[in-house]
């Protein structure tokens, strides 16, 4: 579906937010991490509170005062975790102990005493799924298919295969390497636990980052809304498994939360829109984005983060996928996000402030791929941006970086044209939008020496244009800019536009990137015969219609790969010409393969693990520790392992999946554990006391057995 089949609902939606609401109001209710971010910042409690009272919503939500407690799931817990790994002296002793030691160690300490824990391997092998069936971290027990697997932890597993297919073979990121053996083997490991969030994703304090590993909700019972066919419940567990693995690859580059955590947050959360288009899950956290404009685009302040994923999935439905890999690429070149977004938007023939302006202009008007999603997901509450409401005469004012301002002016009755004066300090664009009543037109105010003028004809109730908005946005990263507006109606109408001319002039776009059509939004520049600048509707698009579809307002969709399409705006006798080229998405070669492959030379015990369930069971731990003790640290006990090792995989393959051959190898091994226990759990001196005691028992049957033969 084209943006012109949504357009009588954009518009409609236009005027009632603008007309009707003058001033928007946060009807969301606030996530845990939130109001607790709230309490710190009034100072009602401090920042050591403030951390663990993150961590403990993150954790144990039902620890936290009543009044930090909410519905409302926090969507990703890794920045929270980050941040407490980088503070872990002022966690307090519950919350340190989760992130103090090893993560195979502590991670089987936070499910508590009693608890078994059990593992599932993907089937591609890529990762183990960690998991218990009793006690407060329980996952769902249905079992349909009878394998004594849940089958929400085989749905998991499958999940994260195919979000692995996607973002290394299909899109290109390097796999995370190899953890060697923790969590029992190399494959990359996903614990399930009861959270107050969708999951994180972790790297052990002092560790390499090959050591990452990811926490998951065990059920989801907080899943918020989605639109996922298959359910809230599964939608949730697919969008997580894209944007914490997404965090795996990222943390090979930069952990460093404090100063790329917005740009690791927008385009993880991108990435679930890229591999899971059906779900729409994001658009839950998508308000604070659309409702505070005066913040800049890589401020990490509350779910603003996510929010920004709708300019992230814009600029990929103009540039493809490849746009955000490159950006990744460049980060890992040394390059901060902005300066690596700014770079890859220059390859591509524009700038970041022509992006800004556009993203600007969208955010009013909803012109994006979901943005009829946007509006009608809470049809009581529709997202709203906020705007200064203003009248004829002097507006002075500021911008901060990276940030913008709206204006809105109100017809006056009779027919009368808008004036326009705007000086601003050189960050700034300006944007004005007249809405009409079965659509809107666009244009820049061509500043020259920072100072323009425009000139809005027809500005009145029976006019064409019953509001007229302006937009400020400043595209500098450091510098606030001050601007001066000056506005007056007057009765004295402008004559007739003399030129046209089409912004941007040229510009490329993506055909085909994962079913995600490419489109370009332009806007229109007209002169009258002095030179003014004039605000007129009337204009008429035109273009190949096999190659492009363009709307009313001047939006472009691609609909092949082409070159150089010629696009014309005709307003009377005036026409103005652009230049747009589409292509096909650039083909990206998969990444870098994990190093990971079940061998001889992997740390687990195959059979006792396929026994037992999981790598982590404690009876494993005790025959891994026996091994390392008593048979790799001689000749003998090292050529038992190496031949252990050879036969034990294909033997361990047919215990997994066989209820009776596990019961019959546990029956089995459970005295080996007791022996075993008994050498690792033991002092030397109780060693040797053991010795002794068998050695008499062999001397004693030795010797009772030569008495009976004598006796013969």
């Amino acid at each position: 579906m084209l943006i012109k089949d949504y357009m009588p609902l954009i518009l409609s939606l236009i005027l009632g937010i603008l007309l009707l609401s003058p001033l928007p109001s946060l009807a969301r209710q606030l996530t845990s991490i939130e109001l607790i971010e709230r309490a710190y910042r009034s100072g009602e409690i401090d920042y050591k509170e403030a951390l663990n009272y993150r961590v403990a919503a993150v954790l144990r939500p039902e620890n936290l005062p009543e009044g930090y407690r909410s519905k409302v799931p926090v969507k990703s817990a890794t920045p929270v975790m980050m941040e407490a790994r980088s503070n872990q002296r002022l966690l307090s002793p519950e919350n340190a102990r989760f992130l103090a030691r090893g993560m195979a160690r502590s991670l089987t300490e936070y499910y508590g005493s009693g608890v078994t824990l059990l593992s599932y391997a993907s089937p591609d092998r890529h990762f183990r799924v960690h998991y218990t069936t009793t006690g407060f971290d329980a996952v769902p027990p249905a079992d349909n298919n009878g394998n004594r697997i849940p089958d929400y932890v085989e749905e998991m597993a499958g999940i994260l295969d195919h979000v692995w297919d996607e973002e290394i073979n299909n899109l290109g990121y390097n796999a995370p390497p190899s953890d060697g053996a923790e969590g029992g083997d190399c494959l990359l490991d996903v614990y399930l636990a009861d959270l107050g969030a969708y999951g994180f994703t972790q790297i052990d304090e002092g560790a390499l980052t090959s050591t990452v590993y990811m926490i998951f909700e065990n059920d989801f019972d907080l899943a918020s809304q989605n639109t996922d066919p298959d359910g809230a419940q599964a939608g949730a567990m697919k969008v997580t498994a894209a944007h914490e693995f997404f965090h795996t690859i990222q943390f090979q580059i930069t952990d460093d939360i404090a100063k790329y955590g917005w740009w690791m947050e927008a385009s993880a959360t991108w990435m679930e829109e890229r591999i899971y288009p059906e779900v729409n899950d994001y658009i839950n956290y998508i308000d604070y984005w659309f409702e505070h404009p005066e913040l800049s685009i890589d401020t990490s302040d509350g779910l603003f983060e996510y929010g920004t994923s709708v300019w992230v999935n814009h600029l990929t439905e103009k540039y493809g996928s490849k746009f955000v890999y490159d950006v990744w690429n460049r980060i890992n070149g040394g390059e901060t996000a902005l300066s690596a977004i700014e770079n890859s938007l220059t390859e591509r023939g524009t700038t970041l402030a022509e992006a800004l302006k556009e993203m600007r202009v969208a955010n009013l008007t909803f012109t994006y791929e979901d943005g009829q999603l946007y509006q009608t997901w809470d049809p009581t509450n529709p997202i709203e941006v906020p705007y200064t409401q203003a009248q004829d005469g002097i507006v002075n004012g500021t911008v901060d970086p990276l940030s913008a301002a709206y204006y809105a002016f109100y017809a006056p009755g009779g027919p009368r044209a808008l004036n326009i004066d705007f000086v601003e300090g050189g960050n700034s664009s300006v944007t004005v939008m007249g809405v009409r009543q079965d659509g809107y037109d666009l244009t820049e105010i061509d500043l020259i020496n920072n100072t323009g003028s425009l000139i809005v004809n027809g500005f009145s109730n029976n006019g064409p244009y019953k509001l007229v908005v302006v937009i400020l946005s400043n595209d500098s990263p450091v510098n606030q800019d001050s601007f001066t507006l000056t506005a007056a109606y007057t009765t004295t109408l402008p004559a007739n536009a003399a030129t046209i001319e089409l912004q941007p002039s040229s510009a490329s776009l993506v055909t085909n990137d994962g079913g995600v059509a490419g489109r370009q939004q332009y806007s229109v520049i007209l002169k009258d015969m002095s030179g003014n600048q004039v605000l007129e509707n009337g204009i008429n698009w035109a273009s190949d219609p096999t190659s492009l579809d363009i709307d009313s307002n001047g939006f472009a969709t691609a609909l092949q790969a082409v070159t150089h399409v010629l696009i014309t705006g005709v307003l009377g006798s005036l026409t103005g010409n652009a230049s747009l080229s589409a292509d096909n998405p650039v083909m990206m070669m998969a990444g870098t393969p994990r190093n990971c492959t079940i061998k001889s030379g992997d740390s687990r015990c195959f059979i006792a693990t396929a026994a037992f369930g999981s790598p982590l069971h404690p009876y494993v731990e005790i025959l891994r520790e026996f091994r390392d003790r008593y048979l790799v640290t001689n000749s003998p006990g090292r050529n038992m392992v190496s031949l252990y090792y050879l036969y034990s995989p294909p033997i361990a393959e047919q215990i997994e999946d066989r209820v009776i051959l596990k019961t019959l190898v546990k029956l089995f091994l459970i005295p080996v554990i007791i022996l075993a226990e008994l050498m690792v759990k033991t002092t030397v001196t109780e060693e040797v006391i053991i010795g002794f005691v068998v050695l008499m028992f062999v001397i004693a049957g030795w010797s009772r057995r030569c008495h009976e033969r004598s006796l013969d």
